[in-house]
């Protein structure tokens, strides 16, 4: 199971001496960096059938703590817990909180209902897996099949919407060092890429194509 992953900066007064975090690990109602946005109520449901794990960098291997709270306010998806001091790990990101070495909180989501609104995906229902602490935002692997939900990007585009198909296609060669108006030139070029043969391919099919295309 591939999890996506979003990214929500810490506040420098997040945790205190004793190791407690509060922060918010997904705001409502603003579009991120990947042209989503995250709709109030898009956690209930998936709040009520399990609790977020806290982890070190979406590694299951390096549980480093336990979210006490967790719940959707007016602003977003609010969280509070306690790191673990007492183990090195948990330590170590205490220790790296406060002298401001980490930026944020990023979750690890399956979704499982969404919608279009001017070219944006909103995110309609969230299955929420783990909420973890990073040094830094995820970037998408510079890979086509590292889409957020391509299977949306390729509705999307059979539907004459091409806006997700290029902002991923830009995204991705961002990602992988290409210059931006290279990934821009690129990126418009991907409907073409596709051509009419391809309208009724499925999205591994296509992400291998776009691939094969660009080079990504």
């Amino acid at each position: 199971m591939q999890l996506e992953r979003k990214f929500s900066t810490l506040e420098a007064e997040t945790v205190t001496d004793e190791g407690v975090i509060t922060g918010y690990a997904s705001h409502f109602n603003i579009m991120d960096q990947g042209g989503d946005i995250v709709v109030p109520g898009a956690y209930s449901k998936s709040l009520k059938e399990r609790h977020p794990r806290m982890l070190w960098g979406h590694d299951p291997d390096h549980p480093i703590g336990k979210w006490n709270v967790v719940k959707e306010d007016e602003k977003g998806l609010y969280v509070e817990g306690q790191i673990a001091l007492g183990t090195t790990k948990g330590r170590d990101v205490y220790e790296l909180i406060k002298m401001g070495a980490i930026e944020g909180l990023s979750i690890g989501y399956l979704s499982a209902k969404t919608g279009v609104k001017d070219g944006a995906r909103l995110l309609q229902e969230v299955k929420l897996y783990e909420v973890s602490v990073v040094a830094f935002p995820m970037q998408l692997e510079a890979s086509v099949d590292s889409f957020k939900d391509m299977d949306f990007i390729v509705e999307a585009s059979k539907s004459g919407d091409t806006v997700p198909l290029k902002r991923a296609v830009e995204k991705a060669m961002r990602d992988a060092g290409f210059p931006a108006w290279m990934a821009k030139a690129q990126a418009a070029l991907a409907p073409t890429a596709l051509g009419d043969g391809s309208r009724d391919a499925s999205a591994g099919e296509i992400a291998k194509l776009i691939r094969d295309s660009f080079k990504v």
